[in-house]
């Protein structure tokens, strides 16, 4: 039997940012897998222009080997030191939501279009520009059927194909504690503040403002089921003249579910990106849960490459494990995010009457007390500190809430007027 049939099959299937980070991921430490790439590249990604926290421009540098002057020529890259919230709560007109992290300071704005034409030369694999018609997994391999009836049996996939076709279904969850879900998406020209993401309160929502070194991004982020279309299209363009912004192109119009499934791993099928879970871009939280979704699914790819059968990590109840790990991680930031509506905001309006009572509605129906209670104490931590001297001390504080740290809480809390 040769080297190549020896090789066990790893395929990622998604041609999207999350499909493209797991398999750049898997080329640069896992280079023994028969790696396949599998997407079909009639179906549009959504190519906005994003935020990242400062778990990303790390592995970035890692996986491509650029530093931050390469990185900005290829993919318009901006450095992102925080959150400037504007207009939410009611006791301060404007705070910061600064990065907290034990390594870097700051995080990125990074064009995704660009991103994914960055990692698709850092991906050493089979690729296959084909439509998947049927994916069947048993938990120890999966079997894909393209459309032309051919096949293709790999021993582990990661499944970054995007949104499920259908929602709810019977392994997803609602997020029901965020309230929106569709946004209005703008393009304009470069701006001279880009060192953080702008999130602005408006009376059917929020916009947030994502500056790259050749154009801005500038979405409506709002809840279809309480205002149209035509009302948010009237409020962003208002907002855009009153920030002197002449729109380029077309808008976009998103929807989106706040959902999480039952089960990301079943023991030979691990779901990643949007496929796995989706929240609102409120906190940027997007790229992080992806790129935590990879690392934990490496533990799989190197127990797969250490032993000729699966070992006991692949056991059912160890499946199970890190199935509670990521919902618990996916809860915690749901929370996270969902806490910022707590005290509404400036406005008088339906929209954030709704997303105030929704959030302290959703808190009294969560049944997961161990995850309440580690969420309380990471709010009282959050209200013990100064605002005005905690950051020196930044170093004393380790414990986290899905990467928050008590600080996070504390800029957050003091500046929506959580805590008196």
């Amino acid at each position: 039997m040769s080297v190549k049939e020896k090789q066990k099959k790893v395929a990622v299937i998604g041609g999207g940012t999350a499909g493209y980070m797991a398999a750049a991921h898997i080329t640069k430490h896992f280079p023994c897998f028969d790696l396949y790439h599998i997407y079909d590249s009639r179906i549009p990604t959504i190519g906005v222009g994003e935020g990242t926290q400062a778990n990303f421009p790390d592995w970035l540098e890692q996986i491509t080997g650029l530093d931050f002057d390469e990185l900005q020529q290829r993919c318009y890259v901006t450095r992102k030191f925080a959150i400037q919230f504007e207009n939410w709560g009611t006791k301060n007109k404007q705070f910061l939501h600064n990065f907290h992290p034990i390594k870097k300071e700051y995080g990125y704005h990074i064009s995704a279009k660009s991103l994914v034409n960055l990692l698709e030369e850092h991906v050493s694999a089979t690729r296959i520009d084909k439509k998947i018609i049927d994916i069947k997994s048993d938990g120890i391999s999966v079997h894909l059927t393209f459309e032309d009836l051919t096949k293709l049996d790999v021993d582990l996939a990661f499944d970054a194909s995007g949104f499920p076709k259908a929602l709810p279904n019977s392994d997803s969850t609602e997020i029901s504690l965020i309230p929106t879900n569709a946004a209005l998406i703008h393009r304009g020209s470069a701006v001279d503040f880009n060192s953080a993401t702008r999130s602005i309160a408006r009376p059917y929502g929020w916009i947030f403002i994502i500056p790259l070194t050749t154009q801005t991004s500038y979405g409506y982020v709002y809840n279809n089921s309480i205002n149209s279309i035509s009302e948010i299209e009237a409020d962003l363009n208002q907002f855009l003249q009153e920030e002197n912004v002449k729109p380029l192109g077309e808008a976009k119009h998103l929807t989106f579910p706040n959902f999480m499934r039952q089960t990301f791993f079943d023991g030979s099928l691990f779901k990643l990106g949007n496929a796995a879970s989706f929240l609102e871009p409120l906190e940027a939280t997007a790229l992080g849960v992806t790129l935590a979704q990879i690392c934990y699914g490496s533990h799989y790819l190197k127990e797969l490459s250490e032993f000729t059968d699966r070992s006991e990590n692949f056991a059912p109840s160890k499946v199970k494990a890190s199935n509670e790990f990521l919902t618990t991680m996916l809860w915690k930031v749901a929370l996270f995010v969902g806490w910022h509506y707590a005290c509404g905001s400036c406005f008088d309006t339906e929209f954030w009457h709704f997303a105030k009572s929704n959030f302290n509605q959703e808190m009294k129906n969560l049944k997961n007390e161990t995850l309440l209670r580690t969420f309380k104490r990471c709010l009282e931590a959050g209200s013990d500190l100064n605002t005005q001297l905690f950051f020196p001390k930044l170093d004393s504080f380790r414990e986290t809430f899905a990467g928050f740290t008590p600080a996070s809480f504390c800029e957050i809390g003091y500046g929506i007027g959580y805590y008196s």
